[in-house]
C-alpha cells in the first residue's frame, strides 16, 4: 500500500480553495451575505452579523470573503475588539493554505493588537500556526524555533491556548522530520494542559495527531480512548453549534477515517465499511479536498484488504478524472496502483494496458512533470517489464525457495554474531572482574605499607618530644638559650604529630563509613574563585593562582565543606615550605559523559606526595571523596608541565 501513502503525501500542498473558483452558486451566496450587512445600519449590529458569518463560514471559498469584511468594517468603525477579530480569521485563511509570509502578516497585526485588546490568544495561536506552515515546506529547524519562541511567550503572558496550539505546532515539526517519540511526547504534554477554557478545535487537533501517532506505530491499544475522546468532542461541539456544523467536517470525516483504520487492523471490515460509509455522508463541496481524496484512499485500503479487486479497480476509474484535472501529480502513481492491483487480480494483460494508458497520457502529465521526470517515469513503467511478468508469475516457486534460504543463511548469520557479541561481552566481564581484583590487591599492598609508613612517621617525632623532654628534665643546669630551642622542637614536633594523627584518624572514619558526606547545590565556578581568593591571601606572596575555563557558570551537587577542603589542600601549601608556586587550575565540561573535569597544575601537594606522610594521607582523603561522588582523582609528580593533581566529579541532573 506505499503508493496509497506516496499518494497522500502528495497532497499536503493542495489549496483547499482550488475547487471552488468557479462554484457560481457559492459566489452568488457570499454576494447576497454581503449585501445583507451593507444593509444594515453602520453600527455594531453590523460588526456582529459580520462576526457571526465569519465564525460559521471558516472554510474555502467564504472564509477569506467575510473575514475580509470583518476586517474592513472594523478598521472603519475603529473598533479594534473586531480588527483584532478580523486579523485573526484572516490569518487563519493562510494557516490552512500553509502560507508563511502571508500569515507573518497578520500576525505582525495581531501582535499589534493583543496589548489593546486585552488577551494574547488570538497572537499566539497564529504564530504558533506559522510553524506549521514552515514544516509544511521542510523547514524544519526555523519551525521548531518558531514553535519554541510561540510558547516561551505563551508561558510569559499565560495564554492557555497559545501554549497548546505551541505544542502542537511544535510536535509537528518533529513529526514531519520522523521524530516520532518526541512529537508524541509533546502532543501528550499538550494534552495534559488542557484546561475547561481550551478551544475545542485545538483539543480536538491535539487528540487527533495523538491518535494517528499511535495508529502509525501499530499501538491501538493506546489510540483508542484519544480517538474516543475526540469524537466525543466534536459530537458535542455540533450538538451546540448546528449552525457552524460545517467547520467541523473536516475534523469529522478524519476521525471517521481514523476509525475504519482501527477496524481494519482488528480484521473487523464490517465497522470499517460503516464508518467509511459515515465518513462519505460528511463529503459535501465546503470539505477540503484532501478528505475528499483521504476517503477515496482508505476505501482503496479496504479493497486491498479484503481482495476485492474489481471494487478497487472500480474505484480508480470513477476518482481518475477528478484526479488527472486536479492532482495531475498524483496521476501516475494512481494508475501504477491500479495495474498493480490487476497483477495481484492474474489480469496481466489488463496491466499491461493500463501502463500503456498511463504512457498514452504523457501530454496530460506533462503539465507537472519536466520532461526529464517523465522520461524516467516512462523507464520506471516500460511496457517490457510488464510482458516479462507471467514469467515472473511461474518462478514464483523458486523464489519462495530462494528466499526462504536467505532468510535462513540471514537467521544463522544474526545468531553466529549474536554468539560472538556474547562472548566479547564475557571476555570484557572477566577482564573487569580480573582489574577488580588486581586493584583490590594493590589496595591492600598499598594499606600495609601505609600502615607500615604510619607506625615509622609516628614514632620518629614521638622520640624527638621524649628525648628533648628528657634533657629539659636532667639535673643539670641549661641555658636559657637551650631550654628555648629545646621547647621548640618539642612544640613542632608535637604540632606535626598532632596534624598526623588527626589526619590519619580522619582517613580512618571515612573508610569505616563513620563520616557521611552531604550532598547540596552550590555554584561550582564561585566556589573556586573564592577558594583561590583564600589561597592567594593566605600565600603571603608565595602562591599565584590563575583559573582557565569557558564555563561562566554551572551548578553541581556536592559535598561544598569537603569539596572547600579539598581545594585548600591544593592550593595552600605547608607553613615550613617556602617555596613560590605559580598555580594553574583548568576545568572542562565532558558533555558526553557529563563529568566535570578539573586539573590542578603548579599544587605544593602533588610535588610532595611522596616526601611528606602527612600529603599522602590528604591524598588519600581527597581521593575518597571523589570515589563517593562518582569521580577519578589522580597524582602526577615529574611531567613536563610540572607536577598535577586532576579529578573528575559527576554531575547528577
Amino acid at each position: 500500500m506505499k503508493h496509497i501513502v506516496i499518494i497522500l503525501l502528495c497532497l499536503l500542498g493542495i489549496r483547499p480553495d482550488m475547487l471552488y473558483a468557479e462554484d457560481t452558486h457559492a459566489q452568488q451566496y457570499q454576494d447576497s451575505i454581503l449585501k445583507g450587512s451593507q444593509a444594515m445600519p453602520n453600527t455594531l449590529a453590523r460588526l456582529t452579523y459580520l462576526r457571526d458569518m465569519a465564525y460559521r463560514h471558516q472554510y474555502a471559498p467564504y472564509n477569506k470573503a467575510f473575514s475580509t469584511a470583518l476586517y474592513e468594517e472594523a478598521c472603519a468603525q475603529e473598533n479594534v475588539i473586531y480588527e483584532n477579530l478580523g486579523a485573526y480569521y484572516l490569518a487563519s485563511c493562510y494557516d490552512k493554505r500553509h502560507d508563511p509570509d502571508s500569515l507573518t502578516y497578520w500576525v505582525d497585526k495581531l501582535k499589534g493588537y493583543a496589548p489593546e485588546v486585552g488577551t494574547y490568544d488570538y497572537y499566539l495561536e497564529q504564530k504558533a500556526a506559522i510553524s506549521r506552515a514552515l514544516a509544511s515546506k521542510r523547514q524544519i529547524e526555523k519551525a521548531v524555533y518558531v514553535a519554541k519562541e510561540a510558547l516561551e511567550e505563551s508561558l510569559k503572558y499565560h495564554s492557555n491556548n497559545g501554549e497548546i496550539a505551541s505544542y502542537n505546532s511544535l510536535g509537528c515539526a518533529y513529526g514531519v522530520s520522523s521524530r516520532v517519540d518526541e512529537a508524541l511526547e509533546v502532543f501528550l504534554k499538550a494534552y495534559r494542559r488542557f484546561t475547561p477554557q481550551t478551544k475545542v478545535s485545538l483539543r480536538v487537533d491535539i487528540l487527533s495527531r495523538i491518535a494517528q501517532v499511535y495508529g502509525n506505530t501499530g499501538r491501538d491499544s493506546l489510540r483508542i480512548p484519544y480517538l474516543q475522546q475526540m469524537d466525543e468532542e466534536l459530537q458535542e461541539v455540533v450538538k451546540r453549534e448546528p449552525e457552524a456544523r460545517k467547520n467541523w467536517s473536516n475534523f469529522e470525516i478524519d476521525c471517521q477515517i481514523k476509525y475504519v483504520l482501527l477496524s481494519m487492523n482488528r480484521g473487523d471490515f464490517h465497522v470499517a465499511q460503516e464508518h467509511i460509509d459515515k465518513a462519505k455522508a460528511l463529503l459535501e463541496d465546503h470539505v477540503d479536498p484532501v478528505f475528499w481524496l483521504n476517503v477515496q484512499l482508505v476505501q482503496l485500503q479496504y479493497y486491498a484488504r479484503t481482495k476485492e479487486y474489481d471494487k478497487s479497480i472500480a474505484l480508480v476509474d470513477e476518482v481518475t478524472p477528478i484526479v488527472l484535472n486536479h492532482y495531475v501529480s498524483t496521476f501516475a502513481t494512481l494508475i501504477n496502483y491500479k495495474a498493480s492491483t490487476q497483477i495481484n487480480k492474474g489480469d496481466i494483460d489488463g496491466a499491461i494496458e493500463t501502463r500503456r494508458y498511463l504512457i498514452r497520457a504523457q501530454d496530460s502529465l506533462d503539465n507537472a512533470f519536466s520532461t526529464n521526470q517523465l522520461q524516467q517515469m516512462k523507464e520506471i513503467y516500460h511496457i517490457d517489464d510488464l510482458l516479462m511478468e507471467k514469467q515472473k508469475i511461474k518462478d514464483i516457486n523458486y523464489k519462495r525457495g530462494f528466499l526462504f534460504l536467505v532468510t535462513l543463511l540471514v537467521l544463522v548469520l544474526i545468531f553466529y554474531l549474536y554468539t560472538r557479541y556474547l562472548s566479547r561481552k564475557i571476555v570484557t566481564a572477566e577482564k573487569i572482574t580480573a582489574d577488580a581484583a588486581m586493584q583490590a590487591e594493590a589496595d591492600n599492598v598499598t594499606k600495609d605499607r601505609l600502615q607500615s609508613e604510619i607506625s615509622h612517621d609516628i614514632r620518629t617525632p614521638l622520640n624527638v618530644v621524649v628525648g628533648f623532654a628528657e634533657l629539659l628534665t636532667e639535673p643539670k643546669e641549661l641555658t636559657a638559650e637551650a631550654k628555648m630551642e629545646y621547647g621548640k622542637m618539642i612544640q613542632e614536633n608535637a604540632e606535626n604529630l598532632l596534624k598526623y594523627v588527626n589526619s590519619i584518624l580522619e582517613l580512618s572514619r571515612l573508610e569505616s563509613g563513620k563520616t557521611q558526606y552531604m550532598q547540596e547545590e552550590c555554584e561550582v565556578i564561585a566556589l573556586c574563585r573564592k577558594e583561590i581568593a583564600t589561597a592567594i591571601e593566605s600565600g603571603n606572596g608565595h602562591v599565584a593562582v590563575r583559573l582557565k575555563t569557558d564555563i561562566e557558570s554551572l551548578m553541581i551537587s556536592t559535598d561544598k565543606n569537603w569539596f572547600s577542603s579539598l581545594l585548600t589542600s591544593l592550593l595552600v601549601p605547608v607553613e615550613s615550605d617556602e617555596d613560590s608556586y605559580n598555580i594553574v587550575i583548568r576545568i572542562k565540561h565532558d558533555r558526553e559523559k557529563n563529568l566535570l573535569l578539573f586539573k590542578v597544575v603548579g599544587t605544593p601537594l602533588a610535588k610532595v606526595r611522596f616526601e611528606n606522610k602527612t600529603a599522602l594521607i590528604r591524598h588519600e582523603i581527597n581521593a575518597h571523596f571523589i570515589h563517593a561522588f562518582g569521580g577519578i582523582y589522580k597524582v602526577q609528580a615529574d611531567t613536563a608541565e610540572g607536577p598535577w593533581v586532576s579529578f573528575s566529579i559527576q554531575i547528577r541532573e
